[in-house]
């Protein structure tokens, strides 16, 4: 009898210790899901895989993860330090139908005038979102508003500010409930020229964009960055231009539009009536709505393709290009590009926009510009254009509505209380590609179904697939064919540390992938 009671406690004893086990992987994950300190997160990884749960308790866990009760209808306004040591201010807007138990759509609206000088101020930030359309519509639909804010140093086309939009997208989703498939972007002006940018080179977070009154090639000129139209054949885009925008006007951009279509682009075009404004507005605001509704993400598009000279901007969805290889491009792999004419009205300065006038206060000198060589300085106020008067910037530009490329200009400044008389010439009209060309591309045509995944690769040297159990059968094997060779065949295992450390990078409750595949060409 005794041995009896030994071997139950005994038995007992091991369930219960069996069961704190179970609890401790469970307790450890929800610490990993949390904290954000690097060192701290290789522990807890290492804690939950000795642990030995299985990936299907875990991506269960994180895909049923709770999220605190917050004050709603508000704008939250924060700050986050970028890569470059530089702390910025940053606003959420959380609309009064927010539910921490509901998936949210988020919108991701980016801001134009992106190179003032200095981090925006947090009472301007407020202000600024205190007029904000975009606001209101999150208001009235139910959205979750992420609004970064960048500046020279940190525009929406270099790696500071990049990262910096990409680091607060994965903040949000910490710690609010997003609904990974309605993440959008979009904006004005340079917000419309990155968002561009982001379908062409980082569209995996994104359902779609909408781009206004924006440049297609602003990234890729202003950020050095290589992008290809083929690209915008997976993520859908909304764009809009308008006839008399001194900036993009439709004329002019309509052309890249076209090339991007021909090029595989999905892409939904309207141009209207107005300047370099969002006087439009009122029209377009609810068509975006209902253009929004129509396209959430596929996360598991059954055709990929995708273009990239770089690794780091070498992913798309479950797709990745790791590595460019020196073979001739395949005859089907063709540039698609542009040759735009430059002749604009640009005198080559940046103003202080916050010098109330009246005048236009001198911030800074673009290099090799009309500006410099006629002795323009900052801290200049220019006072008049020839013999018309400049009070403010609508003065000026309507000075510029008069010339043409290759005219003289004449400017007249305030310098130290002295007014000086300054002569130059604009410079003559230019031609430039729409995209920067300096290195080769790789491109890959992808497909998958039932279990087998079809590529055809030009210049493709390596890449990656990365694999989610609601895409294949784990249980059968996974071919990959590679211009009609077999590059993999066989069954793939779920590896739990990948999944953790793959969805502590992306934050993406849709996109738990339990395995990489590489192959190397």
């Amino acid at each position: 009898m005794k041995s009896f009671r030994a071997l139950v406690v005994l038995l007992t004893l091991g369930l219960w210790v069996a069961w704190l086990d179970a609890a401790r992987w469970e307790v450890d994950l929800d610490q990993l899901l949390k904290t954000t300190a690097e060192s701290e997160q290789e522990k807890l990884i290492s804690k939950i895989v000795s642990a030995n749960p299985s990936w299907q308790e875990v991506s269960e866990r994180i895909q049923g993860m709770e999220f605190p009760e917050v004050e709603i209808g508000k704008i939250y306004l924060r700050k986050t330090t970028c890569i470059d040591g530089v702390e910025r201010p940053w606003v959420l807007y959380v609309s009064s139908a927010y539910d921490p138990n509901e998936p949210t759509p988020l919108f991701v609206n980016l801001h134009g005038g992106v190179s003032r000088p200095e981090p925006i101020p947090d009472s301007e930030a407020l202000e600024f979102m205190g007029d904000n359309l975009f606001k209101n519509l999150a208001e009235e639909n139910g959205w979750l508003l992420l609004f970064p804010f960048g500046q020279a140093g940190a525009t929406w086309w270099d790696e500071v500010g990049m990262s910096n939009i990409n680091n607060l997208l994965r903040t949000v989703k910490k710690e609010y409930n997003v609904d990974d498939d309605r993440v959008w972007m979009g904006g004005f002006s340079d917000g419309a020229s990155a968002s561009f940018l982001y379908a062409m080179v980082m569209p995996t977070d994104y359902a779609a964009f909408i781009a206004l009154s924006g440049h297609m090639g602003t990234g890729s000129l202003g950020g050095d960055l290589p992008t290809y139209a083929p690209n915008f054949y997976n993520t859908a885009v909304y764009a809009v231009t308008s006839f008399e925008d001194q900036l993009f006007p439709s004329a002019k951009m309509r052309a890249a539009i076209q090339m991007a279509r021909e090029a595989g682009g999905n892409i939904f075009y309207r141009e209207q009536e107005g300047e370099h404004d969002f006087s439009y507005a009122e029209e377009e605001l609810p068509k975006i709505v209902h253009f929004l509704e129509r396209h959430p993400r596929d996360p598991f598009p059954t055709r990929i393709i995708w273009e990239s000279a770089v690794p780091w901007f070498g992913t798309c969805r479950w797709f990745a290009i790791d590595r460019i290889s020196a073979d001739p491009s395949a005859s089907w792999h063709v540039d698609h590009n542009l040759v735009l004419t430059d002749d604009r009205i640009t005198i080559g300065f940046r103003h202080d926009d916050t010098f109330p006038g009246p005048g236009i206060k001198v911030r800074e000198i673009v290099e090799g510009t009309a500006a410099e060589q006629m002795g323009l300085v900052a801290g200049d106020v220019i006072i008049r254009g020839k013999k018309r008067k400049i009070k403010d910037m609508d003065d000026l530009m309507a000075y510029k509505a008069g010339l043409k490329r290759g005219d003289p200009i004449q400017l007249t400044v305030l310098r130290d209380g002295q007014k000086e008389l300054l002569k130059g010439t604009l410079p003559p009209s230019t031609n430039y590609y729409l995209f920067k060309r300096e290195r080769p591309s790789a491109m890959a045509r992808v497909s998958f179904s039932a279990n087998r995944v079809e590529i055809e690769g030009s210049r493709l040297g390596g890449f990656s697939v990365f694999v989610h159990p609601d895409m294949i059968r784990l249980e059968r094997n996974l071919v990959i064919n590679v211009n009609g060779e077999e590059a993999f065949n066989q069954k793939v295992e779920p590896d739990l540390e990948f999944l953790l450390q793959n969805f502590l990078a992306n934050r993406d409750r849709k996109l738990i992938y339990v395995a990489k595949i590489e192959v190397e060409i």
